[in-house]
C-alpha cells in the first residue's frame, strides 16, 4: 500500500465499488412513504457543568434525546465532556470564550476527525483496517451494475467516490451543546410568595378585602403549573473532507479490514492530518409548563421533553444562518392536480407560514453522478403544518383530556389537530409538472414567525 499512486488506490477501492449502481436519493414506496434517502450525518455532543445545579439530571436526559430524524446518526462513544468555566454568565462572552477553548482541546485530544472518519470507513477494531460498507448504505449504492467492463471502472468509481465524498463524508457536522436549565416549579412558587405578599401589602393600604382575596388567588394559580425551561448554546463543527483530506487518507493511512499493516494502523492513531472546521454558534431555549394536577409525564421525562425540543431549535437557529447545514428533504406524495405535496418535516424543523422552499430533481450525469436541478418552489399551507416535536402529540392529547376531565389547564403551545398530522402540507408555487415524489425540499427562506 505505501508504493501505490492515488489513481492506483482508486481503481482498487474501485474493484470493491465496480459493482455499485448509481446513487438513488430518494426511495418512495407505491403508497408514498418515505424509504430512504441521503442525510447529512451528525455527532451530537454535551458540555457539561457538574458544578451546576441539576447537571446530573441534563446529563441522564441528553443520553435519552435522539439524533434528530432528518440526520444519520453519527455518534461516538464519547458523548460529553466538562467545561471549565465556573459560574459564568449563559449569555456573557466569557463563557463563550472558554467553550471554544474547551472544545478545541476535546477535538484534539480525542482526535475526533479521526474517530469520525474510522466510523465512516467502518473500521475494524481488531485489524484497524477499513471497508465502504457504511458508505455503500448510506449512499443506497446496489449491485445491479454487473456488466461493467474494466475500462468502465475506474470513470465509474471516481464518480463514486467522488458522489460519496461531497455528499456523505463531507456533510459530518458535530453539534456540541452547552445546556442550563431552570426550574419553572420553583419560579412558579416565587412568583406566587410575590403575588400573595404584594397583595396583601395592597389590601393593608387600600382596606379592601378583595385585593387582598384577588391576590391570594393569583398566587395559587401561579403555584398551580410546574415544568422546566432550558436554555441551549450549541457550537457547530464540520469534518474537513476535501481532496486533500481524501487523497491523505487513501495514500497513507488505508488498508482492507481483512488485512494486517500496524505501521498504517499506528499511523492514523496518532495522526493530526485531519480537521474539523467550526461553522457557527446558536443559542435557544425551551419551556415545559405543565399543570401539577394533570401532567403524567415525571421530572425526567419533562427534561428529556425539554432537552429535545431545545437542540431542536438550536438546529433551526443554525440552520437559519449556515445554508451548508440546511436539511434536503424528500417529498413524499403529490396531489392528482399537482398543486399541493406533502413533506414530513414540521415545527421541529422551523417549519412556519413564512417559510418557501425550492425543489429539486436529481440527474444523473454520463459517470453517474447525480446532480440537482431547481424545477419548482413550495410554501406550506396556513393550518396544516405538522407539530412533529418531540412529545407533542402526547402533550395535546394529555391538556385535551385534562379539559374534558374539567381540570384547570394552562394552555400550551400545541394543538391536537396540528400534532395529529403526519405531514405537512404545501402549496405548489412553480414547476408542478415536474414535481413527484423524491425531488428533494431546500427550504429558501427561514422567516421566524411570532411564537404562542
Amino acid at each position: 500500500y505505501r508504493t501505490l499512486s492515488m489513481k492506483k488506490i482508486i481503481l482498487i477501492l474501485t474493484i470493491f465499488l465496480s459493482t455499485l449502481s448509481t446513487a438513488i436519493y430518494a426511495q418512495v414506496d407505491n403508497n408514498g412513504e418515505l424509504m430512504k434517502y441521503k442525510r447529512s450525518s451528525l455527532y451530537s455532543v454535551l458540555l457539561t457543568h457538574s458544578d451546576l445545579k441539576f447537571s446530573d439530571q441534563i446529563a441522564t436526559a441528553f443520553g435519552n434525546v435522539p439524533i434528530p430524524d432528518k440526520f444519520n446518526d453519527h455518534n461516538l462513544t464519547v458523548r460529553q465532556f466538562e467545561s471549565t468555566a465556573k459560574k459564568v454568565k449563559h449569555h456573557g462572552k466569557e463563557k463563550d470564550s472558554n467553550n471554544t477553548t474547551d472544545i478545541e482541546k476535546f477535538i484534539s485530544d480525542n482526535l475526533i476527525s479521526n474517530e469520525l472518519i474510522a466510523k465512516w470507513f467502518n473500521r475494524n477494531s481488531k485489524t484497524g483496517g477499513f471497508d465502504m460498507s457504511l458508505i455503500q448504505e448510506r449512499g443506497f449504492y446496489n449491485a445491479s451494475r454487473q456488466d461493467i467492463s474494466a475500462a468502465e471502472m475506474s470513470d465509474r468509481g471516481l464518480a463514486i467516490i467522488g458522489d460519496a465524498g461531497e455528499d456523505l463524508i463531507g456533510n459530518t457536522f458535530m453539534l456540541v451543546n452547552d445546556i442550563t436549565y431552570v426550574d419553572k416549579g420553583e419560579v412558579s412558587a416565587g412568583v406566587a410568595t410575590g403575588i400573595s405578599a404584594l397583595s396583601s401589602i395592597a389590601g393593608s393600604l387600600l382596606g379592601s378585602k378583595d385585593v387582598k382575596d384577588l391576590g391570594n388567588m393569583a398566587a395559587v394559580a401561579a403555584n398551580e403549573f410546574d415544568g422546566f425551561t432550558v436554555n441551549i448554546t450549541s457550537y457547530l463543527y464540520r469534518l474537513v473532507w476535501d481532496d486533500e483530506a481524501m487523497g491523505t487518507f487513501y495514500n497513507q493511512y488505508w488498508f482492507p479490514a481483512n488485512a494486517s499493516d500496524s505501521e498504517r494502523r499506528k499511523a492514523f492513531d496518532t495522526c493530526n492530518d485531519f480537521k474539523m472546521e467550526y461553522i457557527g454558534t446558536s443559542k435557544a431555549s425551551a419551556a415545559i409548563v405543565t399543570s401539577k394536577n394533570f401532567s403524567k409525564l415525571t421530572k425526567e421525562e419533562q427534561m428529556v421533553k425539554a432537552c429535545a425540543r431545545a437542540v431542536d431549535k438550536s438546529i433551526v437557529e443554525l440552520q437559519r444562518s449556515y445554508d451548508e447545514f440546511k436539511v434536503n428533504v424528500p417529498i413524499y406524495s403529490v396531489s392528482d392536480d399537482k398543486k399541493t405535496a406533502q413533506v414530513k418535516i414540521g415545527l421541529k424543523e422551523g417549519i412556519n407560514d413564512k417559510s418557501v422552499f425550492v425543489v429539486l430533481a436529481p440527474v444523473e450525469d454520463e459517470n453517474g453522478k447525480i446532480h440537482y436541478n431547481t424545477v419548482g418552489r413550495l410554501k406550506p399551507v396556513p393550518g396544516e403544518i405538522w407539530d412533529n416535536r418531540f412529545g407533542a402529540l402526547e402533550e395535546a392529547q394529555m391538556i385535551e383530556a385534562a379539559k374534558a376531565a374539567g381540570e384547570k389547564v394552562k394552555a400550551g403551545d400545541t394543538d391536537l389537530k396540528a400534532a395529529s398530522l403526519t405531514a405537512t402540507t404545501f402549496k405548489v408555487l412553480s414547476g408542478g409538472n415536474q414535481i413527484y415524489p423524491g425531488c428533494l425540499i431546500r427550504e429558501e427562506t427561514i422567516k421566524k414567525a411570532k411564537t404562542k
